[in-house]
């Protein structure tokens, strides 16, 4: 769908160079996680999304984060 010059992608996080983009209510921690990971490493952004995941979900909610993000960062 293209609505004004602008396309709009069917996926819960993109980021080109040093611009990201998300939506849907984990938008913000899949920004902060890919800041993160950006800033200091991906180990980082693990340990950072393992925090503030929700009890019982740790693992499948840092897998998803990092799945969503990682495509993203530069190797």
């Amino acid at each position: 769908m293209q609505e004004a010059g602008v396309e709009v992608l069917n996926q819960p996080f993109f980021a080109r160079g040093n611009v990201a983009t998300a939506g849907g209510c984990l938008a913000s921690s899949y920004l902060a996680a890919w800041l993160i990971a950006r800033l200091q490493s991906v180990e980082a952004a693990r340990e950072a999304s393992h925090y503030v995941a929700p009890v019982g979900e740790k693992a499948e909610y840092v897998s998803r984060t990092l799945g969503h993000i990682e495509p993203f960062l530069a190797p």
